[in-house]
């Protein structure tokens, strides 16, 4: 074995060299040379020619270490052991070397396509199953795996929403970083696909559950009741709210309400129905308030039956129902009546009409352009059937003419009063006022036109109405800082409005060094022109809340220092008014003080007018 591969590691690196021989620009010189050229041991390596000459030498096989090549430069394999080669039998050598060159020449391609097979299918990554897989997970895995996924999505009647039912390329493939992935991914059933509906109400409730099912039907909603006609699990009826429906043919995304029978309920008691016939509408409310029934009730007219009474029943008599069941019951409204044309009527004889078919009605009267007495509507026409609780007014006419009275004397508000009640009944009566300066008090009409006299409808009247006497604003400020003998306190300025006809408005409002109570500011300046009725505002000092002891002023002299001086402030606290005494007290000297109008020791308000009666001189 060894010698075999010594034959084949020097074969295989001979060929080498002749390789690089051969190469494109190599020269002959630069080939690559033994270190060392074989010696011919005697006859060893030499063959005869059959001619008793000596036969050209065999060309000697080289030694692998002779051959240049290096084998540490051959990955995988280790140079073998240095040995001299056996001499070549006579004329054989050449054709075996042949031989193991091609057979090994051979099992080098395989080997080398073995290597290319294994790169070629150890490339990349392989390609995971996604079929069956949701979108989030296979997008997951592509971005571990810095794959690109591309997604198509269809509708399927088989495949959930959102899991994948194909892709390319397919599970095992190896791909390289960076590649597409393409899955294709259900969105679900086409709800726009329409369907025809099934007789439903010849189903159970189990068939119309696989029915929504296996069709995909994703709003049918199923609740149940309690029934007595209706077999338990039965449909009862169905409801599609949408007004798309045409027929029997819905989409998939239908709203259908299907209501299924629960049976009999045996919990709840039976109740036997009367006779709703014989029995008046409260009759039949009170009976089925006490027995837990519901009463729907319709009302139509009718010629034999009386108002109030019942005409049919949804319910027959004696039939037995459970509590809580509606009862339609349809009573009558009485014989039907028509409002009639009172166009032709006169004011009595359509109240005479109106009462004989029993309609309740109301006359009204108002002027307008036609006579007196004359029809001119009906606030419900003609031919139409009267209802209960209907109210009709009947408009006559009052004529086109008013008689205007004179208004000279009264009041504004008597005139505008009087053409406002006119106006009420359809006249046109305007007032056109002017004012003036006169003895006449306040507001009365001093002059009228027309007056006493008969107008159309629509009239404008004419009147002169008085502002007044003139009037001169007092002055109610100037003796707020002094004392009360000149101040004005608000008592005393209400009484001054009153006797000038004025309207005081007052506002209370402190002010330094005014007196308690004085008015110490007014919005029209004194001596101004004003009349009657006039407004004018008025502020005043707050008096203070505590009271002032009335001091005893018997036995002063009003002419003397105490009181006119007033070192006791007297004058700033009290309002005093000096009076002759109506007798002489000859025990007493003149002017003094011998009697006052609020005795000593009262508590009054500051500004309190105290009268002081003196005594006559002799």
């Amino acid at each position: 074995m060894d010698e075999f591969n010594n034959d084949f590691l020097s074969s295989y690196n001979q060929r080498d060299e002749e390789n690089l021989d051969s190469r494109p620009g190599r020269k002959a010189s630069q080939a690559r040379k033994p270190d060392k050229p074989s010696e011919p041991d005697g006859d060893k390596g030499r063959a005869s020619s059959g001619n008793g000459k000596p036969a050209t030498p065999a060309p000697a096989v080289k030694k692998a270490a002779d051959s240049g090549y290096r084998y540490e430069q051959k990955s995988g394999f280790k140079p073998p052991e240095r040995r001299e080669n056996a001499a070549l039998p006579p004329g054989g050598g050449s054709g075996r070397n042949k031989k193991l060159i091609a057979i090994l020449a051979a099992g080098g391609a395989l080997v080398i396509l073995i290597i290319v097979l294994v790169l070629a299918l150890t490339a990349g990554m392989p390609v995971e199953q996604l079929v069956g897989r949701t979108q989030t997970e296979a997008q997951l895995w592509a971005t571990q795996n810095g794959l690109n996924l591309q997604v198509t999505e269809v509708y399927s009647d088989d495949v959930e929403a959102g899991v994948i039912i194909s892709q390319e390329p397919s599970a095992g493939t190896r791909v390289k970083k960076g590649a597409f992935v393409y899955v294709t991914v259900s969105e679900g059933p086409d709800l726009s696909v329409t369907l025809t509906l099934p007789d439903l109400l010849n189903m159970t409730k189990d068939e119309v559950e696989a029915w929504a099912k296996a069709n995909h039907m994703t709003k049918v909603r199923i609740t149940t009741e309690f029934s007595d006609t209706v077999p338990a699990g039965k449909v009862i009826r169905y409801e599609i709210n949408d007004n798309t429906v045409v027929g029997n043919e819905v989409r998939r995304d239908t709203p259908v309400y299907v209501i299924v029978s629960k049976g009999i309920d045996t919990s709840v008691e039976m109740v036997e129905i009367p006779d709703f016939k014989t029995m008046t509408l409260a009759e039949c409310y009170a009976f089925a308030n006490d027995n837990g029934l519901v009463l729907s009730v319709t009302e139509q007219y009718d010629d034999y039956i009386p108002e109030g009474s019942i005409i049919s029943s949804s319910v027959k008599e004696k039939e037995k129902v459970p509590r809580g069941t509606e009862i339609r019951l349809v009573a009558s409204k009485g014989k039907k009546i028509e409002i009639p044309d009172f166009s032709d009527y006169t004011k009595e004889t359509a109240l005479s009409v109106a009462s004989g078919l029993g309609i309740p009605v109301t006359v009204i009267e108002k002027y307008s352009g036609s006579a007196e007495g004359a029809f001119i509507s009906q606030s419900i026409p003609a031919g139409t059937v009267y209802e209960k609780g209907d109210f009709l007014e009947l408009h006559y006419s009052l004529g086109n003419k008013i008689v205007v009275p004179s208004f000279v004397g009264q009041t504004r508000d008597a005139i505008e009063s009087w053409a406002l009640d006119l106006n009420s009944k359809g006249a046109r009566i305007t007032i056109s006022a002017t004012e003036t300066n006169s003895s006449q008090p306040a507001g009365t009409i001093i002059y009228q036109d027309p007056a006493n006299t008969t107008v159309g409808v629509k009239k404008t009247i004419s009147v002169t109405v008085s502002k007044g006497q003139v009037l001169y604003v007092p002055d109610f400020v100037s003796g707020a800082y002094t004392d009360y003998s000149v101040a004005f306190t608000r008592e005393q300025a209400i009484a001054r409005c009153e006797e000038l006809k004025l309207v005081p408005v007052f506002k209370a409002e402190a002010k330094s060094g005014v007196l308690p109570g004085a008015i110490w500011y007014q919005d029209l300046t004194p001596g101004k022109e004003v009349t009657e009725g006039t407004k004018i505002v008025l502020k005043y000092s707050p008096a203070p809340a505590e009271l002032l002891t009335v001091p005893d002023f018997t036995a002063m002299n009003a002419d003397e220092p105490a009181i006119k001086a007033d070192p006791a402030g007297y004058l700033k606290k009290f309002n005093l008014v000096f009076v002759p005494a109506e007798a002489n007290d000859s025990t007493r000297s003149p002017n003094v003080v011998i009697s006052q109008s609020v005795p000593a020791g009262t508590k009054v308000p500051y500004g309190t007018t105290i009268t002081l009666y003196t005594n006559l001189p002799l």
